[in-house]
């Protein structure tokens, strides 16, 4: 009996202030993002007009997003979380200017390429004097391990970009890369949860656990090179081929299977991505990383259902 065919990836959904009337454009935005991502209040300096843009991307229990907005101030009040819970941690990552973050008494700034995680269900004000431009990550508690605690309500965790933090910078480029411009690839959920995990837990996520996350988050980074290999992954981890096996074979998969699914994940967004239509299969193939035409067709047919010509004419046919 032959399995059905996997579910095509989604693309992101977009939601601009740009067509709202002036008046209702604060209401839109705070109806949008209780849908979307967290339910906010928010306010303009002086009653000034307010432009916003939301890319949003729900992978199962992981919400992405790319903002950007003139200058306003968000709170997250006691009553409107009350009405409107999350059960979540919230991901920021600042992408442009200095902004305001205000929990439990306490005033911080976050800086261009600083990292802020918070209990999406705890009282709290942001403030953007300049404008918005971020990603942000919304992970639902109940797909953390349960020794996952952090971060603490009134205490999130401020990760500065003169840090370094691998766990940090995994997420950025993974999000960046779902949610951004140009070809979006949607990414792999559990990679995402993997290091959100670590990220927070300050340790107490397993090894093998965070060495998976690490070692999944550098084949998206060298997705697109057919030379990509389990030592080169094993080596940058910092842990050996045999134990990259091993990492994978818990998390039920193999190195080279899970290689060619990212790789037909990323076909798929090319295919019915910007410029598709004057994109042949072949050049799509080793854009992403097939050395074989022949093989990427049949591996695109037998996990989406459909040739890759065939989706690459029928988007050309919707733009």
């Amino acid at each position: 009996m032959h399995s059905a065919p996997a579910a095509a990836p989604l693309p992101a959904h977009v939601f601009s202030t740009a067509h709202v009337p002036s008046a209702e454009r604060l209401r839109a935005w705070e109806e949008h993002n209780a849908a979307a991502l967290i339910a906010l209040k928010c306010r303009t300096p002086r009653g000034e007009d307010f432009l916003a843009r939301e890319d949003n991307l729900q992978v199962g229990r992981v919400h992405l997003a790319r903002v950007r907005t003139t200058a306003h101030v968000v709170e997250r009040p006691a009553d409107l979380i009350e009405r409107q819970p999350t059960g979540s941690v919230a991901i920021y990552l600042s992408l442009r200017g200095d902004s305001l973050f205000q929990q439990a008494g306490r005033r911080q700034i976050i800086h261009a390429g600083d990292l802020l995680v918070c209990d999406a269900d705890w009282h709290f004000v942001r403030g953007f004097g300049n404008g918005l431009d971020e990603l942000a990550v919304r992970v639902e508690r109940r797909a953390l391990p349960d020794v996952v605690c952090g971060p603490t309500p009134g205490e999130p965790l401020i990760v500065r970009k003169s840090e370094m933090n691998p766990y940090g910078r995994a997420i950025t480029r993974l999000v960046g890369r779902a949610v951004g411009v140009g070809d979006a690839t949607r990414p792999d959920e559990q990679t995402i949860v993997d290091l959100a995990s670590a990220l927070v837990s300050n340790g107490a996520t397993r090894r093998p656990i965070i060495h998976r996350a690490l070692a999944c988050a550098h084949i998206e980074d060298r997705l697109r090179d057919p030379r990509l290999s389990a030592p080169e992954v094993a080596d940058a981890v910092g842990i050996s081929v045999r134990q990259l096996t091993r990492v994978f074979a818990e998390a039920g998969t193999t190195f080279p299977r899970y290689v060619l699914g990212r790789r037909l994940e990323l076909a798929y967004s090319l295919l019915t991505g910007p410029g598709a239509a004057v994109s042949s299969t072949a050049t799509v193939a080793t854009l992403c990383g097939f050395n074989s035409a022949a093989h990427f067709s049949q591996t695109f047919h037998a996990r989406f259902g459909i040739t890759a010509g065939e989706l690459r004419r029928t988007a050309a046919k919707r733009d």
